[in-house]
């Protein structure tokens, strides 16, 4: 008989038991767990099989690379054959001057060496002649070895010396100029090329020269004489004091630096330190008539008329009347030219008998300048008494 009570309970689905649902769910793990595993092997693969080319593609790249370089060897090896590279020594007193290496062969080796021996011998048979005064037959071997070597460094110096002795200031500065555009550290050329320029006048490259040879050298005291000349002729006498000082200080026993450092100061108008050089130049040399008409002339500044004629009296002695009846035309003398014992010496000198006579020096003993001496002395002490 049919229940139409109305309880639910009895409508509700049939629910399986714990077992069921246990087992069930043990069988879906299963299917899940196995298709991971798959995948994961899957991927292990694939990472073995990559790696695995990639060590053959190095190892195929390696071999073929080291290959490719034994090839370039081989190939380098065939072209040169017999020759080999030689480094070219430079050998200051006969070897030609070359700087970079040079490939020869056996037969070009041995043209190259005997060229260098008859280079070596020709530059000591050239050496000897220049002492003989042979300085043709120096020249002609000379050229003979620029002429199989421009650039022989010791055959381009030699001649630019020899020519620098003779006074050929173009062919000295065209020796010069080759050799330093092979060899331009080489400071005694550096120095006679700057003298070149010097001797002609070309002040502008002088002083370029000496400036490049002071960055090496500061204490160099040609570089300093050609450097003062050059600032002077370009009235830098400001410039000029400076290198002539340090010139005189590098050559103390020097009397042309010592007077060019003097001159330079009259200019300047420092007259008292002007003359104590002149002074010390006339000890060393007493016969230089240009450094007692300077101090002279230093004394003139200073209104100091008894020492400017006391030291052109001197310079009688030492140089002669005829020489120093000259200097009274210098304008240096003009502040004392109207003093009076200044003007008595100036009618004494340039009088007639006395500006054909001459002192000491000139090889002339008509004229007794020890008593001329005296009576200027006389004359002196007159003039002080009126």
């Amino acid at each position: 008989m049919k229940d139409v009570s109305g309880n639910l309970y009895t409508h509700r689905e049939p629910r399986p038991s714990l077992a069921e649902e246990i087992e069930h769910e043990k069988d879906d793990s299963s299917i899940f767990g196995g298709e991971l595993l798959k995948q994961l092997k899957g991927m292990r693969k694939r990472r073995t099989l990559m790696r695995r080319v990639m060590v053959v593609l190095a190892l195929v790249y390696a071999a073929g690379m080291a290959g490719f370089i034994a090839l370039i060897l081989m190939r380098n090896s065939a072209e040169r054959g017999g020759r080999k590279t030689v480094a070219v020594p430079v050998v200051t007193n006969q070897a030609p001057l070359v700087t970079v290496a040079t490939l020869y062969d056996a037969k070009t080796m041995r043209l190259a060496v005997q060229q260098w021996k008859d280079a070596g011998e020709k530059l000591r048979e050239a050496r000897q002649w220049i002492p003989k005064g042979r300085q043709d037959m120096a020249e002609t071997l000379l050229r003979e070895i620029l002429a199989v070597n421009p650039q022989h460094g010791e055959a381009l110096f030699e001649s630019a010396q020899l020519y620098f002795q003779q006074n050929s200031n173009d062919r000295a500065r065209d020796m010069l100029q080759r050799l330093l555009a092979v060899d331009p550290q080489r400071k005694a050329a550096i120095q006679m090329l700057a003298t070149v320029y010097a001797r002609t006048e070309q002040f502008d490259q002088a002083l370029s020269l000496a400036t490049w040879i002071m960055e090496f050298d500061p204490e160099c005291a040609e570089a300093h004489r050609i450097a003062g000349l050059a600032a002077l002729h370009s009235k830098r006498s400001d410039l000029a004091l400076v290198h002539f000082r340090k010139w005189a200080t590098l050559e103390p026993e020097n009397i042309v630096a010592q007077k060019q450092y003097a001159d330079v100061l009259l200019e300047l108008k420092e007259y008292t330190r002007a003359g104590t050089l002149y002074e010390v130049v006339l000890k060393k040399k007493p016969d230089e008539a240009d450094a007692y008409r300077q101090l002279a002339v230093c004394f003139a500044k200073q209104t100091m008329v008894e020492k400017t004629v006391s030291t052109m009296i001197q310079a009688i002695y030492n140089v002669g009347a005829p020489k120093v009846a000259l200097w009274f035309k210098d304008p240096g003398f003009e502040s004392v030219r109207n003093q009076k014992l200044f003007a008595l010496l100036e009618r004494q000198i340039t009088t007639p008998q006395m500006s054909g006579k001459t002192g000491q020096s000139g090889g002339d003993v008509s004229l007794d300048l020890g008593a001329e001496l005296q009576r200027i002395q006389q004359m002196k002490a007159t003039f002080r008494n009126q």
